[in-house]
């Protein structure tokens, strides 16, 4: 048996389970909306799940003086989420997500220390702003990571397993022309996901009864694409990560 992934022999359905999924999510709650039935149903299987936050997502304050109180907040809803789940939570707090060599170093360096089988991202056509831009440093962090020659890397390399972009609200698959995409049966862990939103982002709350229809929607459009209740999408990218392990 590979040392790396676990093999499941399912119904005749030979298939291999991540040791370690790393998400890159450039707000608090994006792991859970676009991924989070993904997540729990391979936690369920074995893999240890690592979020990787880019902001405490705390931009949308209309005064001043509720800076702090919003930040403060959100610290705890990812201390809670992460206790509660038994999920590993990095944030790396950027007031923004620019582009720049730091970033890129940082996230590189993470992504050789966690060796992480399976990366999930946003897409980099993404409409929002934050979203779209750490998707490019996520890229170029993966391209470094396989040369394991830049940023301090010390010649380390490391290539995951997969590398997928996932759905967002505002990054739809049919906004992405002409891409391939996989579909994961969430049906058992639907119910958990939205009950998971409600309790642990509760700073969220305007927000997520905004596009509850949306989550709902997506998740029955793409259970009914595989012939089944719920499902959640991603698009493989193979730039520099060659697909070895398809998530199913």
């Amino acid at each position: 048996m590979n040392k790396k992934c676990i093999m499941i022999d399912d119904e005749f359905n030979i298939f291999l389970i991540p040791r370690r999924i790393m998400v890159f999510a450039g707000h608090p709650d994006d792991e859970i909306i676009s991924c989070g039935g993904t997540l729990l149903k391979y936690q369920s299987l074995g893999s240890e799940i690592i979020i990787v936050t880019g902001s405490y997502g705390i931009g949308g304050y209309s005064e001043n003086s509720k800076y702090k109180e919003i930040e403060n907040q959100r610290i705890e809803e990812l201390k809670n989420i992460s206790e509660s789940l038994n999920w590993k939570y990095i944030n790396l707090g950027y007031n923004d997500l620019e582009i720049e060599r730091e970033k890129i170093a940082n996230i590189s360096k993470l992504i050789i220390n966690n060796k992480p089988h399976i990366i999930l991202a946003p897409h980099y056509k993404d409409l929002h702003r934050i979203h779209r831009n750490f998707s490019f440093i996520i890229r170029e962090s993966i391209f470094h990571c396989s040369l394991g020659n830049a940023y301090g890397l010390e010649n380390r390399q490391w290539i995951p397993y997969g590398f997928y972009y996932y759905e967002t609200i505002s990054c739809k698959l049919q906004d992405i022309s002409k891409s391939s995409y996989i579909i994961v049966d969430i049906s058992d862990y639907y119910k958990r996901k939205i009950e998971i939103l409600s309790k642990f982002y509760k700073s969220q709350k305007s927000l997520i009864d905004n596009f509850s229809d949306w989550i709902m929607n997506t998740a029955s459009l793409r259970g009914y694409d595989i012939n089944n209740q719920f499902g959640e999408a991603f698009i493989p990218d193979t730039s520099y990560t060659p697909l070895k392990l398809v998530l199913i």
